[in-house]
């Protein structure tokens, strides 16, 4: 069992480690990692596809397929200290690039890990959530 001094000091440098992230504005959110099945072209993206991860155009994040038809990105969250774009905040949407097609669908920036199988063809449609349902008002 720890010492009373030792356990008071553990708790200081806790709190100096919490303070210290709130006061400098320390990131809090995680990579975001998408991750799934990829279809190219109609078969699966073979090894060595070239893909990007873009936020309004901006690239990210870019990785290659290194096993046949399976993708993984690691996108960092953005660092608000800086003025450049370098990374995810909440509600950016993300673009997948793979070779010279965009992949669908496209999807909300989210903390942690999730599965998003994507499809890159030549024919792509970019069509939001938000946006079917301003179609749908359209048509009552």
């Amino acid at each position: 069992m720890k010492s009373p001094a030792a356990r008071i000091a553990l708790l200081g440098l806790l709190a100096a480690t919490v303070f210290a992230s709130v006061s400098f504005g320390w990131p809090t959110l995680n990579e975001c990692r998408p991750s799934g099945t990829l279809t190219y072209l109609g078969a699966p993206a073979p090894v060595g596809t070239r893909l990007q991860a873009r936020i309004d155009g901006i690239v990210i994040a870019e990785t290659t397929v290194v096993v046949t038809g399976r993708y993984a990105f690691d996108i960092p969250p953005d660092n608000d200290q800086t003025v450049v774009r370098d990374g995810w905040s909440p509600e950016d949407i993300i673009t997948i690039r793979a070779g010279n097609y965009d992949a669908q669908p496209i999807f909300t920036a989210f903390s942690g890990s999730k599965e998003i199988n994507l499809t890159a063809t030549s024919i792509t449609l970019d069509v939001r959530k938000s946006t079917w349902g301003k179609i749908k008002a359209l048509f009552r």
